[in-house]
């Protein structure tokens, strides 16, 4: 009877963790629900031990530990009152959660058929914003029509950016895979709307920003040693053409450039550029002010309360830095540093082990997380989180440690 009640939940826990991908690019309440799935499923479905043998040696195992480890500490000697220290708390429980998605995703099978939900929710997204251009969809953040504004769907334009940026990897390596013309054919037409998508028809910088790099860590692992260089250079290439041919992009960078411009000339800070700039100054000197352990556990939240006297500024500039080193910088000092770079590395190191299409889109992947660190929060704002916290250990289940070599014989 035990037995049988444990495999109901375990499977139960396994679907959920399917139908978590199903929701990160199209439904933060489904994603809500399949954690909770998650976490019901996988507690009572016991079998504890087994389940740390299946990750305990798993690379990003001790950073992500580590990093969920020191919010813990960190609410020891910080100033943040209870409800900041219980946000922490919360946002960064997706830390252990990784692991817990490791167990459930393991079986090859299993993580294929959370590979293939991500998919169904990317394509979901990517029809409803073409579907935007000429009708209202009801289900759309933004209600206009036409070409020249944002067509963002479920989530907010950076997210969407992101999401699509992933899934453009993923259709590149499918149609990499193809067996047939025709596959090919069309899973290159899907790249391509995807990205005409993140270039044409997304407001923001972060989703073209993360498209080039993510391209262009799939062109050094994907082609031949010979091949590199030109295909870096056709990577290039096309954004040179998409830049040209995109006056949302066009517009976004251009504005970039002169918000530069009106920070380091004026100090303004109501613009998405010189706001980021602004934080990122006052998150180092925090930093520096203390260097080791930092400010605690909600600490940069406290301190930007003191500079940010705007209520509208500080509704932006007192919740996060917008780049994750700096965060756990301002408030885990350079233990917090160290412990996000191991993690990133220890995963990057994980999927450059892997073989085949894991190994492509894992590469992709951390390149985009690696970007996304220094402009943004993808560990702590909603929507990255739940994209970046579920597709990592989503595409590193399959890693396996290696064998020891056999001692040898005297």
């Amino acid at each position: 009877m035990l037995d049988r009640f444990q495999s109901t939940m375990d499977q139960t826990a396994r679907w959920a963790a399917v139908t978590l991908m199903l929701g990160v690019p199209t439904s933060i309440a489904l994603v809500n629900i399949s954690l909770l799935l998650i976490l019901v499923g996988w507690f009572l479905s016991g079998r504890f031990a087994e389940k740390w043998a299946l990750i305990r040696h798993h690379p990003i195992t001790w950073p992500s530990l580590l990093l969920f480890g020191l919010v813990l500490v960190g609410i020891a000697y910080t100033d943040a009152p209870r409800s900041t220290i219980g946000s922490h708390l919360y946002v960064y429980s997706k830390f252990p959660m990784m692991l817990m998605l490791l167990t459930l995703l393991h079986e090859p099978r299993w993580q294929q058929r959370a590979l293939l939900a991500y998919v169904a929710g990317a394509l979901i997204t990517l029809v409803s914003t073409y579907a935007n251009v000429w009708v209202e969809v009801p289900w759309s953040d933004t209600h206009v029509r036409g070409f020249g504004v944002s067509h963002n769907v479920f989530n907010d334009y950076i997210a969407q950016g992101l999401a699509m940026s992933v899934f453009t990897a993923i259709a590149v390596v499918f149609a990499l895979e193809a067996r047939t013309l025709l596959g090919r054919l069309g899973w290159g037409l899907v790249v391509a709307l995807t990205v005409f998508s993140i270039t044409h028809l997304l407001e923001g910088r972060t989703g073209q920003a993360v498209l080039l790099v993510m391209f262009s860590a799939l062109a050094l692992v994907s082609v031949p040693v010979a091949w590199r260089w030109r295909a870096l250079a056709g990577v290039v290439l096309v954004m040179v053409v998409l830049f040209a041919s995109s006056p949302l992009l066009r517009e976004r960078v251009l504005s970039g450039i002169h918000e530069f411009t009106q920070y380091m000339q004026g100090g303004v800070v109501a613009t998405s550029i010189g706001a980021r700039l602004d934080m990122w100054k006052n998150a180092l000197d925090m930093f520096l002010s203390s260097p080791v352990w930092g400010h605690g556990t909600g600490g940069y939240r406290v301190l930007s309360l003191q500079i940010y006297n705007d209520a509208v500024q500080c509704a932006v500039s007192c919740v996060h830095p917008h780049n994750q080193f700096l965060f756990f910088a301002a408030e885990h000092g350079i233990v917090g540093v160290l412990a996000y770079a191991w993690l990133l590395w220890a995963a990057f190191r994980a999927g450059l082990s892997l073989e085949g299409r894991y190994r492509l889109l894992a590469v992709a992947f951390m390149a985009i997380l690696f970007v996304d660190s220094f402009i943004n929060g993808p560990f702590w704002v909603t929507t990255e989180r739940h994209l970046f916290a579920s597709v990592m250990p989503l595409l590193l289940a399959g890693w396996r440690p290696r064998p020891s070599a056999p001692e040898a014989r005297s």
